[in-house]
């Protein structure tokens, strides 16, 4: 079912919930109601849903003409029936609404904006191999695929088996490319990475430079322009790159609950592994 055909569902059972004239939970068109939202949500959410185990929890006990040892419950037992049967209503019109922004968010979405690059190309030590490996998954939390992320030390984003790795750099910069930097002391440490931030510097059209603490913006201060820099387990930083390559790539970002989902995830693990380094 889509988006529209579940909010459809949804108030059919608001309208059918009109037929419910008496409050007796043994009345047949209560029954009928009520088992008919049982079957729209199994429908909707699924048998195992937590929105199916709601209102399988709901009692709507109430019988005018039962009795207890002689006393009268019946006045207690309708405060329950209504009770569930406003909870039910208010849980229906809840779910409509929230389906209905998502609605809205899907049509106001754009379905592609301008691009302005094609690749990523990440410039980094392979010593800082594993940091770099939560990297690309946040590149790709961010629908970034894998064909347009170069990445020499991993198979599937780096040259072909064969090719000359300095003309294949050499190559991938000359296109629209985005140029990461993953700065540490393992970078800063390597002539080979240096010399490649040079070039690399020179040749791409946008370039962003990433630090892995403890190293820090200071060590290479005057060595390359740092105004759009960050630490790669800054949030809110990689917050803001998200947007900036959703914007390059001309990509629609997912919903801000799920990168932030991802993001936190990878955060736990990023932290842990600059920690142990």
């Amino acid at each position: 079912m889509n988006t529209s055909q579940k909010i459809q569902a949804l108030n059919r059972l608001l309208e059918k919930s009109k037929d419910v004239k008496v409050e007796d939970s043994s009345d047949p068109e209560f029954q009928s109601w009520k088992n008919f939202c049982e079957r729209t949500f199994i429908k909707i959410f699924g048998e195992k849903s937590k929105e199916v185990e709601q209102i399988s929890s709901l009692i709507f006990f109430y019988n005018p003409s039962i009795g207890f040892l002689g006393a009268d419950y019946s006045a207690e037992h309708l405060r329950r029936f209504r009770e569930d049967f406003a909870i039910l209503i208010k849980t229906i019109n809840l779910l409509i609404e929230e389906f209905k922004e998502m609605s809205d968010e899907s049509e106001n979405k754009p379905e592609s904006l301008p691009k302005t690059i094609e690749k990523i190309f990440i410039s980094h030590s392979s010593q800082d191999k594993l940091i770099v490996e939560e990297l690309i998954d946040l590149l790709e939390s961010m629908d970034i695929k894998p064909s347009q992320i170069f990445c020499s030390s991993f198979d599937g984003y780096g040259i072909p088996l064969g090719a000359n790795f300095l003309e294949a750099i050499k190559e991938e910069i000359g296109k629209s490319v985005l140029v990461l930097f993953v700065l540490s002391e393992n970078f800063y440490n390597s002539p080979v990475c240096l010399c490649e931030m040079g070039a690399t510097w020179v040749l791409s059209r946008e370039n962003i430079p990433i630090i892995v603490p403890p190293f820090t913006f200071e060590k290479i201060k005057g060595v390359i322009p740092l105004t759009q820099g960050l630490a790669i387990n800054d949030k809110l930083k990689l917050n803001l790159l998200r947007d900036k390559i959703s914007e390059m790539f001309g990509i629609a970002p997912q919903p801000m609950s799920s990168w932030e989902r991802k993001r936190d995830r990878a955060m736990v693990r990023l932290n842990q592994k600059i920690q142990n380094a």
